[in-house]
């Protein structure tokens, strides 16, 4: 726990054990469908596999009706055709066959989970053939991309707003696997005043963004945290101030005009 004391005011930050998915709680502009055989991860969909999204993608793209199902066809025979080294090979070649056709109304990009002492995700490769791999993708229609622009035809600028924005929205629910999440609670004398949870990122941005809730005054606070390991100190910190108030009240009392005190007791 982090704890930083100014004033009358007590600012503690420690993580936040109610982890939420930033899918579940957030608007998001890409979709994240990824499959994995251990994991829910991403956002719900009703695909069974990979195989399955790329060839919905595929016809949604080209069109789900007989023309599409044939040129679907025609088109994993031809590529197939072309690599016999291997099924891996073969399974690729089919893969970025139908990755290029989907482009045409989608903007996509790959997702890869590290899970190595917990889980980790990010759009390019972790570089870790034993610990890692590619789990899904994270997509968005051209169609919506230009509505979320406000523009007129796609551009590579805005593909390249788009995919930035799809970027940050994995980096986000790769804070989420990582239990990177943070909450504060801000005490004057003593008593709990203000608190907020679900700050995602790396600790320093976290408090960053932490600041902006804080009552002026107090957002240069946390700047100033430092680590408390014994709840003893923390405990001591806020009677501390607990009593500075009750000292101050009394004190004010017993300065208080008699007929002002017997007024306010009647």
């Amino acid at each position: 726990m982090l704890m930083a004391v100014e004033g009358p005011y007590a600012l503690m930050v420690q993580p936040d054990d109610i982890l939420i998915s930033p899918r579940e709680v957030d608007e998001h502009f890409g979709t994240m469908a990824c499959f994995h055989s251990r994991y829910a991860l991403g956002d719900s969909h009703n695909y069974m596999d990979k195989d399955d999204f790329l060839r919905e993608m595929y016809l949604d793209t080209v069109g789900h009706d007989e023309a599409g199902l044939k040129r679907y066809e025609h088109m994993v025979n031809i590529v197939s055709s072309r690599f016999r080294h291997g099924p891996k090979t073969e399974e690729r070649a089919v893969d970025d066959a139908m990755l290029k056709v989907i482009s045409e109304k989608y903007i996509t990009l790959p997702l890869y989970l590290m899970d190595h002492s917990g889980l980790a995700m990010q759009t390019t490769s972790f570089n870790d053939p034993w610990d890692s791999g590619q789990v899904g993708w994270i997509y968005v229609s051209k169609e919506d991309a230009l509505k979320e622009f406000c523009g007129e035809k796609m551009t590579g600028a805005l593909r390249k707003k788009a995919e930035d924005l799809m970027r940050s929205e994995v980096a986000a629910y790769d804070s989420y696997l990582r239990g990177e999440c943070y909450g504060f609670e801000l005490y004057k004398n003593g008593e709990l005043t203000d608190s907020c949870w679900g700050f995602t990122g790396d600790l320093d941005d976290a408090c960053k963004d932490m600041a902006e809730y804080l009552p002026e005054g107090c957002k240069d606070m946390v700047t100033h945290l430092e680590e408390q390991s014994h709840p003893a100190t923390i405990i001591k910190t806020l009677l501390k101030h607990a009593k500075i108030q009750v000292d101050q009240a009394a004190k004010a009392f017993e300065h208080a005009p008699r007929q002002q005190v017997i007024g306010d007791v009647r």
